[in-house]
């Protein structure tokens, strides 16, 4: 954090802690920010800086525009990927291999991930302690629902959030670019076969109803704000 102190009026002063990084942003304090349903410059100093009103109607007009352009490029840098963050003395870190993700845990973040205001419980599914850890390899603790950790990482750091649902973007763009082609395919092998998806493949219908709503929902997660591959 960088220390900005303003003179205001009698000589008094006002002391400000700005964050130099998105890793000193919290994730609570985003969705504060995007909580509101047009938010403006008043809004997000108040939220990333922690400040009332109070306190932000008695700075300079020159200041608070120095303070609007440093937040604002807070978020023009790109975000990466960032596999294992500390918080609060414990290590967590990004579910180890993807391709191995359960059913019950794709299930939720899918349906997390497309509002701000779950956010903290999406990142408890693809975030969880570090229970073994040797050189960059680790293994995390079993999921068991995102209400064990989600109330604790909505003080993980912005930065973390941004550069996995990056991560999770370019995921998405594969799928998105995949599904169509294999879906394609896979009629085709079953009408090769003789099969008829509607009258006996009632399970193949809704697998491909499910298929076409989470592309919709993945398709959302490419509109949300500051994510910059």
């Amino acid at each position: 954090m960088a220390l900005f102190v303003f003179i205001l009026k009698y000589h008094m002063q006002l002391e400000l802690k700005v964050p130099s990084s998105l890793r000193e942003v919290k994730l609570s304090d985003y969705q504060e920010l995007l909580s509101i349903e047009e938010p403006n410059n008043d809004d997000m100093l108040k939220c990333i800086l922690n400040v009332d009103t109070k306190q932000l109607g008695k700075i300079k007009d020159k200041d608070v525009d120095n303070l609007l352009n440093v937040i604002s490029d807070l978020f023009k840098k790109d975000n990466k990927f960032i596999p294992t963050f500390k918080l609060k003395g414990v290590l967590y870190g990004f579910i180890p291999k993807l391709d191995d993700i359960t059913y019950g845990e794709n299930k939720d973040v899918t349906s997390y991930i497309n509002d701000w205001s779950d956010m903290h419980k999406a990142m408890a599914v693809l975030f969880r302690p570090i229970k073994q850890k040797h050189g960059s390899k680790y293994l995390i603790e079993d999921y068991e629902g995102s209400h064990k950790y989600s109330e604790a990482l909505k003080s993980m750091p912005l930065d973390v959030v941004l550069g996995s649902m990056v991560f999770f973007w370019n995921l998405t763009n594969a799928l998105l670019n995949s599904i169509p082609s294999y879906l394609e395919k896979t009629i085709k092998e079953e009408q090769t076969k003789g099969l008829d998806l509607v009258e006996s493949g009632d399970l193949s219908v809704k697998y491909i109803a499910l298929v076409d709503k989470t592309l919709q929902n993945l398709r959302r997660l490419q509109s949300y704000p500051f994510i910059n591959a």
